[in-house]
């Protein structure tokens, strides 16, 4: 069985644009007929974000990846779900193996007849329940929204990278650059994220520069907006690499 989930970012589960708008389109029948499966459209953490669960909403059903970050490795969980009343029930062939995360190379394949259930309880947070192995005893995610490993540009010279989540907030990276992408300055944001809302609040600042306080969202294209003081700026897909 090929990996569902390769395309995850270093330091956080994330996606390339192109794959969050093709997951978008193929999502938006599935949901319309199982609009109870909308609130697991996510990512979620726990344990210090030491835990992440993504997951996929597709055309022809959930897909979930599980991961817990190790010293150097990822143990990950794959599967594919059916929404049975408000719970994801998986298929039996859930795959569990151990990822290299310098080369992406698998070190270890655990198995390939997992079976899981995902529900919400009633505080909101994802509950993983592994038939398998009960990898999730005791773990409760909090939902993080889509912002997570995503980049994205502001104009053409000013770049924002979501670019991980510790300690309950996004770490949030904003480079200005020159003609030849030459880093003119930066600043490092702590946004907190709002469920209900589906926005993250940040605020930071460029060195001897006055704080900035920026909140972020998603529009109806799901390209991420920038508000300031009240004024709004639709950004656009980033596909710079480091």
């Amino acid at each position: 069985m090929k990996k569902l989930f390769s395309l995850l970012l270093v330091l956080c589960l994330a996606f390339t644009a192109v794959s969050a708008l093709a997951e978008e389109a193929n999502s938006a029948d599935y949901l319309a007929e199982n609009p109870e499966a909308k609130p697991f459209d996510s990512i979620w953490v726990a344990d210090d974000s030491d835990w992440l669960v993504e997951v996929f909403i597709e055309d022809d059903g959930p897909r979930i990846g599980v991961i817990h970050r190790l010293e150097g490795k990822r143990d990950m969980w794959e599967y594919a779900c059916s929404l049975q009343g408000k719970t994801l029930v998986s298929a039996p062939f859930g795959l569990h193996y151990l990822e290299d995360i310098s080369s992406g190379d698998w070190d270890k394949t655990y198995y390939e007849d997992g079976e899981a259930e995902f529900s919400i309880n009633e505080a909101g947070k994802l509950i993983w329940t592994d038939k398998k192995e009960d990898a999730g005893k005791g773990l409760e995610f909090e939902k993080i929204g889509r912002f997570c490993g995503t980049r994205w540009m502001k104009g053409a010279d000013t770049e924002v990278i979501f670019y991980d989540w510790y300690d309950g907030e996004y770490d949030i990276r904003v480079y200005q650059y020159g003609t030849d992408r030459e880093i003119l300055k930066d600043a490092i944001l702590k946004g907190t994220y709002d469920a209900a809302a589906d926005t993250v609040t940040a605020q930071g600042e460029f060195d001897g520069e006055e704080p900035m306080v920026i909140t972020f969202s998603y529009d109806a294209e799901n390209n991420v907006v920038w508000t300031e003081n009240g004024l709004s700026t639709t950004l656009e897909y980033s596909f710079y690499t480091d």
